[in-house]
C-alpha cells in the first residue's frame, strides 16, 4: 500500500465574500453543490489504497456547504478508519464569516487544522469583515482549536510585513504571508501589485529580523520555509501522484487549483481507484505540458537547485498566460536568491560557532535538522 495521498475537496465554488484580489475572480459563481455521498466515494477510493489520507477542504468558501455536509463526512472518516486502518488529518480553509461555534466544535473533534483568510491590521484593503474574522480567529483559540492565518499582502501593505508580523506575534497567531500575484481580479486590478524590487528588500529585511527575534511565540510558516532553503536541496517535494482533487461538479481533477479544470480525470464510482488517475491520458498530458515548460523556464535559472521548477509548476496551475507565468517564476527566483544569501550567512556562523543571535527555530533548522550538525559531532 502507498503511505500517502492528499485528497482537496471544493463542496462549492460559491463564495460569500467578494475580496479584491480574488484568485478565482470571476469563476466563483454557478449553483453546484457537491453531495457528501460523493464526497464520501472519493475518501473511500483514498483508503483502499493509502494508508495516510489528509484531507483539505476548500473552495470557493466550503461553509457555504453547511455544518450538516461536514458531520456526514467526519462521521464517514471514523468509519473508514476502522475498516482500512487509515489515519486521517484534516485542513479546513476557509475565510470565517459562517465558522459558528457548532462548526468549529466539530472541525476541533475531527482535528482539524482551521486555516482562515485573514490580513491582521491591513485586512481592509483587499477583503471585508475583518472584525468578525478576526473574533472568530479568537473563537477558535478559545476552544482549544489549532488554527492558522494565511495573510495576503499586497501594494498597500507589504512594506508593514514587520508590523504584521509583529501584531500577529504579540497575539500569539500563527499566520503565513502570501504574496499578492497577477491571478483572477488582480491581474486585472494591477494597482494591488507589489514593486518587486522593494517587496524583495522588505521581505528580506523582515526574515533578517524573525532570524534573530527571541521573543517569537508563534510559527511564521513562510520564513520556516525559507530557513529550510539550501542551495541544492529541493525545498518542496514535488507533489505529483501525491495530491488530488474533486470539484463541486462531482469530477476529479490533479490539484484543485482553477487551471487544472482542463485535466479532467474522472469521477468517483464505488469500484474507483484514485491510482489509475496518475496513469492516465490526461494526467500525462498534463506532465507533459509542465515538462515542456520548466525545459523552457528553468534552464539558467540560478535557483534551479532549490526551486527545481515547483513554483513555475505551482503558478501554471492558477494560470497559463505566458506573461503571468514569467512574472510569478521571474520573482520567487528573486526571493529564493534573497533568502539563500542570507541562509549562507547564517551556516558560516554555525560554522564558526556563533549561534547565539540567532532564535531558537534557526538553531533547529540549521544545527538538529540539517548536515551541519555533523560539524559539531
Amino acid at each position: 500500500m502507498v503511505h500517502e495521498i492528499a485528497l482537496t475537496i471544493k463542496p462549492t465554488m460559491k463564495c460569500n465574500m467578494r475580496c479584491k484580489h480574488c484568485f478565482n475572480g470571476d469563476d466563483l459563481k454557478g449553483d453546484k453543490m457537491l453531495g457528501a455521498g460523493t464526497a464520501c466515494q472519493f475518501i473511500e477510493a483514498a483508503c483502499r489504497e493509502y494508508s495516510d489520507v489528509k484531507v483539505t477542504f476548500h473552495g470557493g468558501e466550503p461553509t457555504l456547504a453547511g455544518n450538516a455536509f461536514y458531520r456526514e463526512v467526519f462521521a464517514f472518516q471514523k468509519q473508514m478508519a476502522g475498516r482500512y486502518q487509515v489515519k486521517f488529518s484534516n485542513n479546513f480553509t476557509t475565510n470565517g464569516l459562517l465558522l459558528d461555534d457548532e462548526l468549529i466544535d466539530l472541525l476541533i473533534a475531527n482535528h482539524t487544522l482551521i486555516n482562515i483568510s485573514f490580513d491582521g491590521p491591513y485586512h481592509d484593503c483587499l477583503r471585508q469583515h475583518g472584525e468578525r474574522v478576526y473574533e472568530r480567529i479568537g473563537r477558535v483559540k478559545e476552544k482549544g482549536g489549532s488554527v492558522r492565518v494565511f495573510c495576503t499582502i499586497s501594494r498597500e501593505s507589504y512594506e508593514h510585513l514587520l508590523e504584521i508580523y509583529q501584531w500577529f506575534n504579540e497575539r500569539g497567531i500563527d499566520f503565513k504571508v502570501l504574496p499578492i500575484e497577477p491571478r483572477g481580479y488582480a491581474a486585472v486590478d494591477r494597482k494591488l501589485l507589489m514593486d518587486t524590487d522593494r517587496f524583495i528588500r522588505v521581505l528580506a529585511d523582515t526574515y533578517r529580523y524573525w532570524i534573530r527575534d527571541q521573543s517569537c511565540r508563534i510559527r511564521f510558516y513562510t520564513f520556516e520555509e525559507f530557513a529550510s532553503l539550501r542551495r541544492d536541496a529541493q525545498f518542496k517535494p514535488f507533489w505529483f501522484h501525491r495530491e488530488i482533487a474533486l470539484n463541486p461538479d462531482g469530477k476529479i481533477y490533479p490539484f484543485g487549483r482553477p487551471n487544472d479544470v482542463q485535466f479532467c480525470l474522472g469521477e468517483p464510482t464505488d469500484n474507483f481507484r484514485i491510482s489509475s488517475c496518475f496513469s492516465s491520458d490526461e494526467y500525462k498530458r498534463m506532465l507533459g505540458i509542465l515538462r515542456r515548460l520548466r525545459e523552457e523556464y528553468c534552464i539558467g535559472c540560478d535557483s534551479s537547485g532549490a526551486c527545481n521548477g515547483v513554483c513555475l509548476c505551482m503558478s501554471y496551475m492558477y494560470v497559463q498566460d505566458d506573461a503571468l507565468l514569467r512574472y510569478s517564476c521571474k520573482q520567487s527566483a528573486r526571493i529564493f536568491q534573497a533568502i539563500l544569501e542570507i541562509n549562507d550567512e547564517i551556516m558560516d556562523d554555525f560554522r564558526r560557532g556563533e549561534t547565539e543571535k540567532y532564535s531558537a527555530v534557526i538553531k533547529s533548522k540549521f544545527v538538529e535538522n540539517d548536515q551541519i550538525f555533523q560539524l559539531f559531532l
